[in-house]
């Protein structure tokens, strides 16, 4: 059986019959969501399943719930996007590499547990949220609806991102990048840009919103590791300054009402 504090592999080499399982059913259901969006066109029904798949949330009493539904929502939101996102990409073979992706999420990068990782696990559901949200054109179309998901998937993957770092003020820091985000999202819907790229369309605002997050986020992971330093903060300032820059430079200017 799954031996608990581990490695996927193992520390030795080879893995027991729990670790084969583990790996046969995440790799299958990511290839059967996948199925039911390129070939039987069961995109809303593949979304209902990735959340049914978090059954567990429920199988403790009910006091619980609330706070696991908290703690399970980046794994939502990395389903849910990465199942948009095959079928925003399913002209192009682009489409199958998200199966690809959501396989190693489910399996690589979703147990991890390090400082490093849950920042991965954070800006992985930050930045797929935000494109699959904002490339989805006939949703654009419902400002509010989109702006409501915007702040979910922001104030979840921030929240993420604090707890793990036993924050004392997780809560108010992830109210205030929520309600940051949705601002930009709200005043971006207006101005909707978009780069082209593997089959998708790709929104300037969610790039430049998780811009916005790996600079931020980069610098409360050196205060938290004391390694804050004037050079680091000049550095990444600089850097993104001139991502925005071309963000903005490249953008056309005529609102989209």
């Amino acid at each position: 059986m799954l031996q608990p504090k581990r490695s996927f592999w193992g520390k030795k080499p080879g893995f027991d019959t729990g670790d084969l399982l583990h790996f046969v059913v995440n790799a299958g259901f990511s290839f059967v969501i996948g199925a039911m969006v390129l070939y039987w066109g069961l995109t809303p029904l593949a979304m209902v399943l990735v959340v049914l798949s978090k059954w567990r949330i429920f199988a403790v009493q009910p006091r619980f719930w609330i706070p696991n539904i908290k703690a399970n929502l980046v794994d939502v939101a990395v389903g849910i996007s990465s199942v948009g996102l095959m079928h925003q990409s399913q002209e192009s073979g682009w489409a199958y590499a998200w199966i690809v992706f959501y396989a190693v999420w489910l399996l690589f990068i979703k147990p991890k547990s390090s400082e490093i990782w849950v920042g991965v696990q954070s800006f992985t559901a930050l930045v797929l949220g935000l494109v699959m949200l904002f490339g989805s054109l006939s949703l654009t179309e419902h400002a509010f609806v989109v702006s409501v998901l915007v702040w979910v998937v922001a104030w979840s993957s921030s929240r993420h991102f604090f707890s793990n770092f036993d924050e004392p003020h997780y809560k108010l820091l992830s109210l205030i990048w929520g309600l940051t985000v949705v601002q930009i999202a709200w005043y971006a819907l207006h101005w909707l840009q978009y780069y082209s790229a593997g089959g998708l369309l790709i929104s300037k605002a969610a790039l430049l919103i998780s811009i916005m997050a790996a600079t931020l986020g980069s610098f409360y992971y050196a205060h938290r590791s004391e390694r804050l330093t004037k050079n680091l903060v000049i550095e990444n300032l600089a850097l993104s300054g001139a991502l925005i820059s071309v963000l903005l430079l490249t953008a056309g200017w005529s609102p989209v009402l």
